[in-house]
């Protein structure tokens, strides 16, 4: 993760803009995170060729029938069947008129159907209302690699909207819908309302994520002040920042200055870095002396410690780089 500051050559301050005696924090900055991981809110990938044995409650049966017959003229109709099915689904397995396993099967089903009458939808010139609820429930979650509290807080604190797209893949149709939740463990810590055309989406166009290839985002317009009011959640600390200043020839990336270390995190919190170093120095050369480790283990121990202390507080394979 990283924040660029983009701002025109004329410009003296990349943050800050001198206008009339005064001094105004300037908000073209921009957050550049990439996606770590997809989180799925439904089963993937169902098997198309779920074989049903006369045994299988009718419920499940009538849901099976619905997802082999929709289509696009029936689709909203079998969507509100698919619903009451499942309601009924539900209140006969509290009941235990109907086993686990049937369940399971009617919930696969469920889903399925789903998926086709939201793909029918989405084709639609216009797209009904309850369509835009089930996206939501059935959109993913893309892992980013930032900190809502420490780079946009005011999404969190004030619901302020701040324009996110895409980077990457920009030649290719976004067909995933999702939503965003940062690295942080608070379960506030997610993004789910976007800038729309004319209203707020409670989901964001992206592209699939492919396994082993790099995918991010740009959260723009986050400006001096979100860096400002940002604090520590979980330690993470300011991100890495990037200078660029445009011009009429291209931009040129004028200075880099690296983000906080997990050692400057620590230090934040009153822990100094050398005395923890000295103390974890010493237990591993006690576990050296007690045979409970070789001298190569522990110099590989200090070594991993000391290599992790001077590391980036956000998710990279290689520390500041």
């Amino acid at each position: 993760m990283i924040k660029t500051v983009c701002d025109d050559e004329s410009v003296p301050h990349p943050t800050i803009i001198q206008e009339s005696g005064r001094y105004l924090s300037a908000y073209h900055a921009i957050l550049v995170t990439n996606v770590q991981d997809e989180i799925e809110t439904v089963v993937e990938h169902h098997d198309a060729e779920m074989k049903l044995t006369p045994d299988d409650p009718q419920i499940v049966h009538e849901l099976h029938d619905l997802r082999e017959t929709i289509n696009a003229k029936n689709y909203r109709e079998y969507y509100h069947d698919a619903l009451e099915n499942r309601d009924e689904l539900f209140t006969m397995f509290n009941l235990g008129l109907i086993s686990l396993e049937a369940k399971g099967k009617g919930e696969v089903l469920f889903w399925d159907i789903c998926e086709e009458a939201d793909k029918f939808a989405q084709l639609k010139k216009y797209v009904a209302e309850e369509f835009d609820e089930l996206r939501q429930l059935m959109c993913a979650k893309y892992l980013a690699n930032f900190s809502v509290f420490r780079s946009m807080p005011d999404n969190w604190a004030l619901e302020q909207l701040f324009p996110i797209i895409p980077i990457h893949k920009l030649n290719k149709k976004a067909t995933e819908y999702a939503t965003l939740c940062d690295i942080t463990c608070d379960s506030d810590g997610i993004v789910d309302k976007f800038v729309d055309l004319h209203d707020v989406k409670s989901v964001l166009e992206l592209h699939k994520l492919v396994k082993n290839e790099p995918y991010y985002l740009a959260m723009m317009l986050v400006g001096a002040y979100q860096e400002v009011m940002g604090n520590n959640h979980n330690l993470f600390g300011v991100p890495h920042e990037a200078h660029v200043f445009i011009g009429e020839d291209g931009y040129i990336i004028k200075k880099v200055i690296y983000g906080a270390t997990l050692g400057d995190a620590v230090e934040s919190v009153r822990f100094e870095r050398g005395q923890l170093h000295d103390t974890f120095r010493r237990n591993v050369l006690q576990r050296i002396k007690e045979g409970r480790l070789t001298n190569v283990e522990g110099t590989k121990v200090i070594e991993f410690y000391e290599d992790q202390v001077e590391s980036y507080t956000y998710l990279t394979p290689n520390g500041r780089d």
